[in-house]
């Protein structure tokens, strides 16, 4: 490739991300094709279904992955709804919607956003060489790091969390940081995993904050190392009168 800079080109080197397909099977039926970074496709798989309701649990669930195809086997067989395209990339499309509940009011440092987003920034590899790719983390309450993924679906990044919390035994509430913009199906997403917290290096849409303050997610946007902007406090010490609809 060739970069234009100081008016001319130059030849560098820069490598692209991985980009492949698998098709989520549903009881021997086709479900979902998924453009995905390859890796982890299980917890992908189940952190979709789980996070678009389709599953609760792990309780009788069964699944194999194949080359291209990864088969889940459920005890009993789902009702696929209207296809929703979310506001994302790489296979924002959900057959349902998450199971929501309100989320428990803990107390939170105010640093743990920046603490959460320095770690992911350090940690995503694959960003640091393609520059072209997103990252999701999972913390515990005390900001201590259990899982990180990188894909070119933000949607995806964030459905494999619920897959490890799901096979790991992971409990909530937990803690949530993210590359990309929180859509209101994102803040959902948090949501039904049990998020109490959920940092961005970027920003929120309107929906997605109204979501977020409807049941207690603390949601902080444009995350950078001096400090964050704060639409949702959840458990944050935000002095009275401060925020703003």
């Amino acid at each position: 490739m060739w970069r234009f800079e100081g008016g001319r080109f130059q030849e560098e080197a820069y490598p692209l991300p991985e980009e492949e397909r698998f098709l989520l099977l549903v009881n021997g039926k086709p479900w979902a094709s998924f453009s995905y970074t390859p890796g982890d496709e299980v917890y992908l798989a189940l952190g979709h279904l789980f996070l678009s309701g389709v599953l609760s649990g792990l309780e009788g669930v069964r699944w194999l992955v194949g080359q291209g195809v990864v088969a889940v086997d459920l005890p009993g067989d789902p009702e696929k709804g209207v296809g929703v395209r979310d506001s994302g990339c790489a296979a924002g499309l959900r057959y349902g919607e998450p199971r929501l509940s309100p989320l428990p009011k803990v107390p939170l440092d105010p640093e743990l956003p920046l603490e959460l987003m320095a770690q992911l920034r350090q940690r995503a590899v694959r960003y640091a060489r393609t520059r072209g790719i997103h990252g999701a983390a999972l913390f515990d309450l005390s900001g201590r790091l259990l899982y990180l993924n990188e894909d070119i679906g933000r949607h995806n990044a964030v459905d494999r969390l619920a897959g490890y919390m799901l096979l790991e035994g992971v409990r909530p509430p937990v803690l949530l940081a993210v590359t990309g913009r929180v859509s209101q199906e994102m803040a959902g997403k948090a949501i039904g995993m049990g998020a109490v917290l959920l940092a961005s290096r970027t920003g929120a849409t309107a929906p997605a904050v109204a979501l977020a303050r409807a049941y207690g997610l603390a949601l902080a946007a444009y995350v950078r190392p001096t400090g964050y902007r704060l639409y949702a406090p959840g458990g944050m010490p935000v002095p009275e009168g401060v925020l703003r609809p």
